[in-house]
């Protein structure tokens, strides 16, 4: 099968998720989407984040309901920080008979040069790129070029999505603020939020 993987912090999952994914599996072709939340994100070292175990409950509250995702918890059994590439080669070890394609933002396109082993990443995954208001998303070829591989190295399908402006550090401010967050999150996850006391100040 051809996998979509949708790596992030995922604190918490909020509707703009699951619709990037939902669009980027019709459209690039995916069979299914696994949600990895990060379990040592290298970007965010020593900034609080909320438990590892807790963060994988609520993406699978989120996801319930569309058989096509699931959450692959992989990242907590790998040496921190979690860098794709180490954990790009790991799934490929574990489901040798999938390929992979990484579901990124066109700002994270952008950054993919200065991430830990780019080759590595564009050897093991295709690249699905949800373009973002502004940036220029850069071609397969200029990517290549600034990784330094061949441009038949990069499988890169740009997808078209609604621009949903809901983060996830406004959730957990609004939550802090004793705010509403109906409609910005599944309702499961609302009520996990709710009931487990998170983003409390």
């Amino acid at each position: 099968m051809n996998i979509g993987i949708f790596g992030g912090t995922f604190d918490p999952p909020h509707l703009g998720h699951l619709i990037l994914a939902e669009r980027c599996r019709e459209e690039a072709g995916l069979d299914e989407v696994w949600f990895l939340p990060s379990y040592a994100p290298p970007h965010k070292q020593g900034q609080p984040i909320t438990r590892f175990e807790l963060r994988c409950d609520m993406v699978t509250l989120a996801v319930t309901g569309q058989p096509a995702f699931r959450v692959e918890p992989i990242e907590k059994e790998l040496p921190p920080p979690s860098y794709t590439a180490r954990t790009l080669a790991e799934l490929h070890e574990r489901h040798p008979q999938h390929t992979f394609a990484l579901i990124v933002g066109g700002d994270s396109v952008q950054e993919l040069p200065t991430w830990f082993e780019p080759a590595t990443v564009l050897k093991l995954a295709g690249l699905v790129a949800v373009p973002r208001p502004g940036a220029k998303l850069l071609a397969a070829a200029e990517l290549a070029a600034k990784v330094g591989v061949p441009p038949e190295a990069v499988r890169l399908t740009a997808v078209e999505c609604p621009q949903v402006d809901i983060a996830s550090r406004d959730i957990r401010k609004r939550v802090g603020e004793g705010r509403s967050v109906r409609f910005l999150v599944p309702r499961a996850v609302e009520e996990y939020i709710r009931e487990r006391k998170l983003y409390r100040l």
